[in-house]
């Protein structure tokens, strides 16, 4: 759209020289007749155009463009904090090639002095006595472009219009064009602040007033959007305000800011945010200052990449075509049925919109978690005792993942806890292609969770922050959900971890930071709640630091080469493992033995699923990469005996994975299973084939050989009804069909056994 460049009116120099014959603001102009001023009213006026087709008052003062979707007020009112009203007639345009233009030009000033002179004297404007009566009768009279309308913008004390006075500082720059004005860098003068207390002149608008928002104490030129949610006191709850961290060497500096004044809310307002304090680190605690920014959302509309409001309702109209709201409630019914207890990431604490049995109405989820969630329990549809009959063809999994992400990227400017949710939900989606290993995609989108998770403060422990009961437990799990992700994922892509131990400070998770209200159904009995991600947070710490002591760059190059030192780091992590395990409740783990303790536990559980297995293979896992790391030095004749006693550890480790996986049922297959399970089986099967190619005896080359062989044909079968194990079958059908003599180097002894057992090419 085309409009005056105002740079211009900076541009422009008037004449040195005197210039008498040009009509001046400031000189008296005979008052304009009845008949005249009917005239220029009936020029002035012009058809009636809706609302969304002509713009508001303050857009045609600023000469922008009116951005207005649907109802008022517009993206500029917004920004500015002024009201969006269709009250002022647009300025009289002027016709080409007219005769009478000085004359329209003298009806113009004859105006403006009437005016001026009627509410008390010349004009008291920034600009006056400037030249810019000049500027401004010339540059319509030059250009063929509307004068720049002075009357209807209250330039003056008592001239009406409640936009206040016209901006100079708009125009102090020469280079400045709209295209590149940021109307939220610039607002309201101070001049208007001094303007209006001169003549009892208030402000009004819709920004809280209470004592915590201190609006009116602000300078005016930072009347920017604020919230309206002061006295709320969670920090996720801010309605159209987001709330980060601020960061200890940043630009806000948390020890100065321990020394401002805040109010009962514990909040101070300056700019165009809101400071909130969680801690003031007193020292004697060892605790560190703690703040928050609370900024309104408007101040990223900016930002990109963005999404327009009408493609964000697109993709709610989608999700709701696919699912209707009565499905989508048994959904999330499914959820927190078979995923909630092994990735605890919701919560029905603290919100509204619930029917009758606690769950949330889907119209009250935002679009990039509800199709999260519904993606998730897709595939336990078979287990609602109405869906399994009534949904012949359920919605696409991949659609509705594809929209959550797609509805959570614009929404990444301005985080939330349910943006963080979505964010882990989608690094736990199931592989969209089973035979291929994850591309470099879902670690980026890793790394995407985790600065998420630090600029929401999840990296902070909340637990004696002046926030809802809650929402401290919702953040401590989301905070550990986060650290177990990462800590995972880094061990499957053999990359470092993108959290750093120093900058992770939570303390770790009891049962009280489970909610007894998102409990679903009697599964779960007292005592056992919440327990499994509890014990996966412990068991991802020592797993944290089998990575980083043993698999590390560094760790690695000192490591390699040395058997003695590779066990003297690893032998306080298996000491600790150990003990892991051994502290885990009854029943926790699928135990094989039905002499059991938990053995009536698991009878009773029989007729639903157990997503236990998941947290049992990781503990293998972790006990598979100390003996990868433990196996790494060279054979010597000094270290033979020591060899040969890891050897045989690692074989029944080797068997002990393979008896895992042939006692799973199939309540266990098709229950919840953690995303990184399809590498850890995959680790399984490389692990078995390098004890075997570097077999030192024909003995042990014989009995790894077995073993691999048995675990091949293990994997067919299993993963026709669980598709997490076709990459660890994929990877041995790769080697077992190249031809394994032909692919890798064997010792001598595997090169016997593999060339005795016929299956050589």
């Amino acid at each position: 759209m085309e409009t005056p460049h105002l740079s211009a009116l900076h541009i422009f120099q008037p004449p040195p020289m005197p210039m008498p014959q040009m009509p001046s603001f400031h000189q008296q102009a005979p008052s304009l007749s009845q008949a005249q001023q009917a005239q220029a009213d009936t020029d002035r006026a012009r058809a009636y155009k809706s609302r969304n087709k002509r713009p508001c008052d303050f857009c045609r003062y600023k000469k922008a463009a009116c951005h207005l979707d649907s109802a008022p007020p517009c993206e500029l009112c917004i920004r500015y904090n002024k009201e969006c009203t269709f009250i002022e007639s647009p300025a009289k345009r002027r016709r080409p090639n007219d005769s009478n233009g000085s004359n329209d030009m003298s009806k113009s000033n004859a105006a403006f002095e009437s005016m001026t002179h009627t509410n008390g004297g010349p004009p008291d404007t920034p600009f006056a006595n400037s030249g810019m009566d000049l500027q401004q009768e010339l540059l319509g009279w030059e250009s063929g472009v509307p004068p720049f309308h002075m009357p209807s913008m209250g330039l003056t004390p008592g001239m009406g219009g409640d936009f206040g006075p016209f901006d100079p500082a708009l125009y102090q720059d020469p280079t400045m064009n709209f295209d590149a004005f940021e109307p939220m860098s610039a607002s309201t003068t101070t001049a208007e602040t001094v303007h209006q207390k001169a003549h009892g002149h208030h402000h009004h608008s819709s920004v809280d007033t209470s004592p915590a928002s201190q609006v009116a104490h602000l300078p005016a030129s930072l009347h920017l959007p604020l919230d309206s949610t002061s006295g709320e006191p969670s920090l996720d709850n801010q309605a159209s305000s987001n709330a980060q961290i601020v960061g200890i060497s940043g630009e806000f500096d948390p020890y100065l800011l321990s020394r401002y004044r805040y109010d009962q809310y514990n909040e101070a307002t300056f700019q165009s945010i809101r400071m909130r304090k969680m801690n003031e680190g007193s020292g004697d605690d060892g605790s560190v200052p703690t703040f928050f920014t609370i900024a309104h959302n408007a101040l990223a509309s900016k930002a990109q990449p963005i999404e327009k409001n009408e493609t964000m309702e697109g993709y709610r109209r989608e999700v709701e075509e696919m699912v209707s709201d009565e499905v989508g409630k048994r959904l999330i019914r499914l959820f927190y049925k078979y995923v909630q207890p092994y990735f605890p990431l919701l919560t029905r604490e603290g919100r509204h919109e619930r029917d009758a049995a606690g769950v949330r109405e889907p119209s009250g989820v935002p679009t990039c978690i509800l199709a999260a969630i519904y993606g998730h329990a897709l595939p336990f549809i078979a287990w609602d005792e109405k869906l399994c009959v009534e949904v012949y063809t359920p919605p696409s999994a991949d659609a509705l993942f594809r929209i959550s992400w797609l509805a959570c990227m614009p929404v990444l400017h301005t985080p939330s806890l349910a943006v963080q949710q979505t964010m882990l939900l989608l690094l736990q989606r199931r592989p969209t292609n089973k035979h291929v290993s994850d591309t470099p995609w879902k670690w980026a989108m890793l790394s995407t969770a985790v600065s998420i998770a630090q600029a929401l403060g999840l990296n902070r422990d909340p637990s004696d922050w002046p926030l809802p009961a809650w929402e401290i437990k919702v953040r401590k799990r989301l905070g550990w959900a986060v650290f177990v992700q990462d800590k995972w994922l880094a061990l499957n892509f053999g990359r470092s971890s993108h959290i750093q131990a120093d900058d992770w400070d939570i303390e770790p998770l009891t049962e009280d930071d489970f909610a007894d209200i998102d409990r679903d159904g009697p599964d779960a009995p007292a005592g056992f709640w919440g327990q499994h991600f509890i014990k996966l947070c412990e068991l991802t710490v020592i797993v944290d630091e089998i990575v980083h002591d043993l698999f590390s760059l560094r760790a690695t190059k000192a490591l390699h080469g040395s058997l003695e030192a590779t066990l003297e780091v690893a032998k306080p992590l298996r000491i600790r493992l150990t003990e892991w395990y051994q502290s885990l409740p009854a029943g926790l783990l699928p135990q094989p033995n039905p002499a059991s303790p938990d053995s009536t536990r698991r009878k009773s559980l029989q007729h639903d699923l157990d997503g236990n297995g998941s947290l049992h293979l990781a503990y293998i896992t972790a006990k598979i990469q100390l003996f990868r790391a433990m196996l790494r030095p060279r054979v010597t004749d000094s270290n033979v005996a020591a060899v040969s006693a890891l050897r045989t550890g690692a074989l029944a480790v080797a068997k002990e994975v393979f008896e895992f996986l042939e006692g799973l049922n199939a309540q266990e297959l098709e229950a919840f299973w953690a995303s990184y399970a399809r590498t850890n089986f995959t680790i399984a099967s490389s692990f078995m084939l390098l004890l075997f190619v570097t077999s030192p005896t024909l003995t042990d080359a014989k009995d790894c050989l077995a073993l691999l062989n048995a675990w091949r044909s293990l994997l067919r079968i299993k993963s026709r009804s669980c598709d997490l194990l076709n990459l660890a079958l994929l990877r041995l059908d790769g080697v077992f069909v190249a031809g394994m003599e032909r692919l890798i180097q064997l010792s001598p002894s595997a090169a016997q056994a593999w060339s005795e057992s016929g299956q050589a090419k």
